[in-house]
């Protein structure tokens, strides 16, 4: 039997086997367990309600239980394998909150710009599947976002908000950032590593960037709050402020919300960016020195 931490002093490449393992059992079983609701349902994946319980389940299976296997097998302490550690300091979760809004204006003048991505001629096959992948994406957001009704927000609350939240950081941050830890010690290099990964793994090459970008600032919150629950609250309002958005009638055609900047108006919408950027920069620096002073005192 494999006791708890079994693989603590494993090398980093036997772990990134074990959450391969881990990652392709966890495939296995969201796709039985939905294979069967559907079974004894009768309900097909083409079903709304029952996509996003395909969605759910897809996410514990993929990203929570290796994210918890991994902390089972690779530490003695699961918890501190994982960063579940409270902050109790409101200060902090009120800038994280400011964060989160002040970045929106800089990530989606940088999705506008990575929408005008073309790659050469004989790629063309390529970029046509990506756009295609794209639009399937944006397609199947906007079937579950549905009539916007405060009943199904209050769902897409919890499954396009909540439930990615705690999965993708668990797994992108938790695990496998330690993971990539433990082949280079630098952390730039590791948070900007899960940060790819993670942008990668959605399969939406228009918004490759902005994602990474926001990946890497999650990395960072992790780092410096060495609390899970930091970027998991910033990646729910994240996600909330989009559900939101999109199941408002007037809000969903908003910039804000789409990221279609009118030509006309970039220049000034480069401009709030730039000064909401600063302001988030200097709103960071705020916080890293709250947290610098907690840790001095402990």
């Amino acid at each position: 039997m494999i006791t708890k931490g079994f693989f603590q002093q494993y090398s980093a490449g036997t772990q990134a086997l074990l959450l391969l393992f881990l990652f392709c059992g966890g495939a296995v079983i969201a796709t039985l367990i939905t294979m069967l609701i559907s079974l004894f349902t009768g309900i097909s994946g083409m079903d709304m309600s029952m996509t996003r319980v395909i969605q759910t389940i897809s996410s514990l299976g993929l990203f929570l239980l290796p994210a918890i296997g991994m902390a089972l097998f690779c530490d003695a302490s699961p918890r501190h394998y994982l960063f579940l550690h409270k902050v109790n300091d409101e200060r902090v979760w009120l800038l994280v909150l400011a964060s989160m809004f002040l970045i929106a204006a800089p990530i989606n003048f940088i999705a506008m710009l990575n929408q005008q991505m073309e790659l050469p001629t004989f790629m063309a096959p390529v970029e046509q599947w990506m756009r295609s992948q794209e639009d399937l994406a944006q397609q199947l957001t906007q079937n579950m976002i549905g009539d916007g009704t405060p009943q199904l927000l209050a769902i897409n609350l919890i499954v396009m908000a909540l439930c990615p939240a705690i999965t993708e950081e668990f797994f992108f941050r938790g695990a496998l950032q330690r993971l990539i830890g433990k082949w280079n010690s630098n952390s730039h290099v590791v948070i900007w590593s899960a940060a790819i990964l993670f942008s990668a793994f959605h399969l939406q090459f228009y918004g490759f960037i902005p994602r990474m970008l926001l990946g890497a600032y999650l990395g960072f919150l992790l780092l410096w709050t060495r609390s899970i629950w930091i970027p998991v609250f910033a990646h729910f309002i994240n996600n909330a402020t989009a559900v939101i958005g999109m199941s408002d009638k007037n809000l969903r055609e908003s910039a804000l919300v789409t990221g279609e900047i009118p030509t006309d108006q970039i220049f000034q919408y480069g401009i709030a960016a730039a000064i909401s950027l600063i302001l988030f920069i200097f709103l960071n620096q705020y916080l890293k020195k709250i947290l610098k002073g907690q840790s001095e005192k402990s």
